[in-house]
């Protein structure tokens, strides 16, 4: 039982996320600045908040994750505050399905969606290949078992 770590491509995906997403409501936020002074700290506030978690907090969620597959399920543990375990029987995986975004197909990187019969579990993006030799051998563990 191999611990699998997430490749540094999602990283680097996932900060590009959070700077477009903070630079986008930075720009909206000073686009009223002259109507509303009080913006200024709230623009001041979302930059903080958008650096911390891109070079703070994402570097330590992303170390902290695991996917191990063991002989009968797939264990799943990562956080960095609040710590949490997934663990998904082969035996109540319904089914197994990738999807990526167009940044995502740029990094050649694809994130998985696990269903069971009682939850689900979403697996940040992983390597193409790695993607489809893990839901190759859920289906022929699906198909043996």
């Amino acid at each position: 039982m191999k611990a699998e770590t997430l490749p540094k491509k999602t990283l680097w995906l996932w900060q590009i996320r959070v700077v477009m997403l903070t630079a986008l409501l930075m720009g909206g936020c000073l686009y009223f600045v002259s109507f509303l002074r009080g913006l200024k700290i709230i623009v001041f506030v979302i930059a903080l908040s958008g650096l911390i978690t891109a070079f703070l907090y994402l570097p330590a969620f992303f170390k902290s994750y695991e996917l191990l597959f063991a002989n009968e399920a797939i264990i799943i543990n990562y956080g960095v505050f609040i710590k949490f375990s997934h663990i998904m029987p082969y035996s109540r995986l319904i089914y197994a399905q990738s999807f990526a975004t167009p940044i995502a197909r740029l990094f050649g990187v694809t994130a998985l969606f696990l269903k069971a019969a009682r939850g689900r579990v979403i697996v940040p993006e992983i390597n193409l290949v790695d993607a489809e030799k893990i839901i190759s051998s859920l289906t022929s563990e699906a198909l043996y078992d």
